[in-house]
């Protein structure tokens, strides 16, 4: 079904249930199902009152709130297309995206105001501009209120039929490769993404924390829409900072949380520092209490965690947590084995914003650590050209995959066929049960001059559980007789490192030497094509995305 048929399904079949509560200062704000439809409904019909017609693109920017989820709600409702706007973004990159999509309307946070209406950088500002807030600020004439632009919304506006093929979003991607372009995403595309997201995934009515920010795919589809479908309820997390997300954990009693591994790898680094200052004995019974799960692995009797760790997660304010999701970015094997040993399920899922985004998911009763799980349901998965041991460029088609790209046929032929088959960019191959594992990216494949192919993921990951390296990114550099040699950038931690030295003053020197021992360390892990010839160090954190992926594109050319 359509997104406003969705939404006015659950409005009636969850009418008294919580869908959504932001958590503010002055306390909870709580939405139940019956009060959403009704605010969507009448913000809508203000949004066809003030020309909106369908088909016209319609900006949100600004931080996950129930306002967000409302605007995109009403949006869809309206027949128009949400292009959701990463607030991450400069100022400059914001406005040429809202004028590359030929905006009607926009909805947006009071702090970007001055951004979107600025006319003297000659980019057009929208026809009419929603401040997407709850709290009465003051505005320019020229910006509405939501309230006012509900009151526009009177019964006798009559809203659109929307159908299946119709378009509801334009995505940007977010840039790891170079310009962003607009990935068309229609309503069938993305309700049916949600349904086999649903149907592979088993839960009942949850509680959803919503941590990632929802202008990206993965975040509005999985931890936004999904809950919405099945009658859950979502809190909004005030913020990204560790402190914050296990303080609104405990307070939500959220059961399901989806994320990214830098998000993942943060709580269990959190986790082992908090252990780490507790006392002598508490240390020595946490290690105790570690034995004997690995103890348990070893024996064929997994899961002692869950029962050993029952008072650490309740103490962390991870009891009520049913499982985790992870998702954006590949994820390092040690981290859902380090929850699990903690008595917490973790999945990793697989998707591009191309997709809607979700297309693989790990089974719950049996995932595996180091796949992206098997295909969803109605998911079709080939390797294309696969090489002597298997692997090869990963192609899927299933209904969720996007129309194509904004204005630019070349680039959606470049990546899609005739017949609806994907091409995704990433390598990998699939196992006699279903079960599908990514090498890496096509275009980072690191070619030696002996024709070995290197993935460089695989040895990032490696480096990066280095307790002195922060992060790292590894890298081709052409030899003067063909092929590449394996470099790495390296980013230290200098905390760790000071720690190491006792709070001494750090040297550039000690740094070196301290980081050629790791790299030596690890290249005798490495099979002798693999190994790093050589490493740079930079100071400063790697470019991301909203994602926490790497920008390589803007790192390789600075080196």
């Amino acid at each position: 079904m359509p997104l406003p048929d969705m939404v006015a399904g659950v409005s009636r079949d969850f009418a008294s249930r919580v869908a959504m509560v932001a958590r503010d200062p002055g306390g909870d704000r709580v939405f139940t199902y019956e009060e959403m439809g009704a605010r969507v409904r009448a913000m809508a019909r203000g949004l066809v009152k003030i020309g909106v017609k369908t088909g016209d693109r319609c900006v949100i920017l600004g931080p996950n709130s129930p306002e967000w989820a409302l605007a995109y709600l009403s949006i869809t409702t309206a027949g128009g297309v949400c292009v959701p706007i990463d607030s991450l973004l400069s100022a400059n990159e914001m406005r040429r995206l809202i004028a590359d999509s030929r905006v009607k309307a926009a909805f947006v946070a009071p702090r970007f105001l001055d951004c979107v209406l600025d006319t003297g950088r000659g980019f057009p500002v929208p026809g009419h501009v929603i401040a997407m807030t709850a709290e009465a600020v003051s505005l320019p004439d020229n910006v509405m209120s939501i309230k006012t632009l509900e009151s526009k919304g009177t019964s006798k506006v009559k809203l659109p039929e929307c159908r299946l093929e119709d378009l509801a979003a334009i995505i940007y991607t977010s840039g790891t490769t170079g310009s962003p372009k607009g990935v068309m995403l229609t309503h069938k595309n993305i309700v049916s993404d949600v349904a086999a997201s649903y149907q592979a995934v088993m839960f009942d009515q949850e509680m959803f924390l919503s941590v990632l920010p929802m202008h990206h795919t993965f975040e509005c589809t999985a931890g936004f829409l999904l809950p919405i479908y099945s009658g859950s309820a979502i809190t909004f997390a005030r913020s990204l900072k560790s402190k914050s997300i296990l303080e609104d954990l405990r307070a939500s009693r959220a059961t399901i949380m989806f994320g990214v591994p830098l998000l993942f790898q943060k709580m269990i680094e959190g986790i082992h520092r908090a252990v780490s200052r507790k006392s002598a004995v508490q240390r020595a019974a946490f290690r105790s209490i570690m034995a004997m799960v690995k103890a348990g692995e070893r024996a064929g009797r997994p899961g002692l965690g869950v029962r050993l760790f029952r008072g650490l997660r309740e103490k962390a304010g991870l009891g009520h947590l049913k499982f985790l999701v992870s998702g954006g970015a590949p994820l390092m094997p040690w981290i859902p084995r380090e929850f699990r040993r903690l008595g917490l399920t973790m999945i990793q899922g697989y998707g591009l914003t191309e997709a809607s985004p979700v297309l693989t998911i790990n089974p719950q009763d049996a995932p595996l650590d180091n796949s992206i799980g098997k295909a969803l349901p109605g998911v079709g998965v080939r390797v294309m050209d696969p090489d002597s041991s298997g692997v090869g460029e990963l192609a899927f088609r299933g209904p969720m995959i996007m129309k194509g790209y904004y204005r630019d046929k070349e680039a959606t032929a470049g990546v899609l066929d005739r017949e609806g088959w994907l091409r995704t960019g990433d390598l990998g191959y699939v196992d006699e049960s279903g079960y599908i594992y990514i090498c890496g990216r096509a275009k980072d494949l690191i070619v030696t001059p002996a024709g070995k192919n290197v993935y460089p993921e695989e040895i990032e990951a490696r480096i990066n559980r280095s307790p002195f390296i922060l992060e790292s990114m590894v890298y081709g550099k052409k030899t003067r007789t063909g092929g590449e040699d394996v470099h790495a950038l390296l980013v230290p931690d200098f905390e760790v490192i000071g720690e190491q030295c006792g709070g001494k003053k750090l040297k550039d020197e000690y740094i070196r030497s301290l980081l050629t021992k790791e790299i030596k360390r690890i290249n005798q892990q490495l099979a002798s094509y693999k190994r790093i010839k050589k490493f740079v160090i930079r100071e400063e954190e790697l470019p991301k995305t909203s994602t926490r992926k790497i920008k390589r594109h803007l790192v390789k050319s600075s080196l």
